[in-house]
């Protein structure tokens, strides 16, 4: 159980040792006009509609697929210029369907497509939204004689395998809240020295590297989407050598005690050590892993 119920109850004068947060500019509360923490809240309410450990299906018969999905998902995502949040919620939406029920291998492009469509639909702006007939060129569905009629009741097929419940929470989405109030802090060391201005911004690369690179194996998907999270930014603390590597200001922040998010962490780094040798032991650098598709 997170500790979070007990750290949402810590008052202003408890936490007034913490550190400040490093490189925040803004108060994103005062920037939204509304109290973040309640979306927070919302995220820890909702994450179990798509991903739990109750939910964990390993044996589902299109795990061995998998891996191909998602990367012609997100390949098919960013040439639509989907934000990597969206390509995540389709995927998520795709896990949900996929593992529910047995869908013929010839039916697969289309709902992976569709799924695509519907995260986009919800996810980003109008304007943002792939037209129909551009999917339909795009992944050659046309040419299999896909219409637009056939595509729109593939859409209406993955809402109703959703249940019509659109708002999927993935680790990428909480990693947002995290980075938005801070995930560094005045009195963090990096490699021994005080931080550099860029720091935060090495954080929010090596997350969302992480996050790629979870999305890509299904046994991430055992874990509660803020647990892993949580992990993520452990592991991101870790590959910048950044001390300490977990504190109270984190643990406040995601409701994790680092014994708890320790599996995970263990988890997430061995995946990567394994997808990239040699790598955990001396830590790649912030700009490669920005030039990192780890979606190839």
């Amino acid at each position: 159980m997170p500790s979070w119920e007990h750290s949402i109850e810590v008052t202003m004068q408890d936490v007034s040792y913490l550190s400040r947060p490093f490189g925040v500019t803004e108060n994103i509360d005062e920037t939204l006009g509304m109290q973040t923490a309640d979306l927070f809240s919302d995220m820890l309410e909702r994450q179990t509609d798509y991903v739990s450990p109750a939910t964990y299906s390993p044996h589902a018969s299109y795990i061995p697929y998998r891996r191909y999905l998602v990367d012609w998902m997100s390949d098919v995502g960013e040439q639509c210029a989907l934000h990597t949040t969206t390509i995540h919620v389709a995927i998520l939406f795709l896990d949900k369907i996929f593992r529910s029920r047995d869908i013929p291998r010839s039916h697969w492009q289309l709902l992976a497509t569709a799924c695509l469509s519907v995260a986009a639909k919800y996810e980003e702006a109008e304007e943002h939204c792939p037209p129909i007939p551009d999917l339909l060129k795009l992944t050659k569905l046309a040419a299999v004689g896909h219409t637009s009629l056939t595509f729109r009741e593939g859409e209406v097929e993955v809402l109703r395998n959703l249940g019509w419940k659109l708002r999927a929470v993935p680790p990428l989405h909480v990693i947002g809240y995290f980075l938005a109030k801070g995930a560094t802090f005045e009195d963090d060391r990096w490699q021994g020295k005080e931080l550099i201005d860029k720091i935060p911004k090495y954080i929010k690369k090596y997350a969302e590297f992480f996050c790629n690179l979870t999305l890509q194996e299904y046994s991430f998907q055992q874990y509660l989407p803020t647990h892993l999270a949580a992990a993520i930014l452990l592991a991101s603390r870790v590959s910048l050598q950044i001390t300490p590597r977990w504190r109270p200001e984190l643990q406040l922040l995601t409701g994790y005690e680092e014994k708890e998010i320790l599996p995970m962490f263990n988890h997430v780094w061995e995946y990567y050590e394994e997808q990239f040798p040699g790598h955990g032991a001396r830590s790649i650098s912030p700009r490669s892993v920005a030039a990192n598709n780890t979606f190839q």
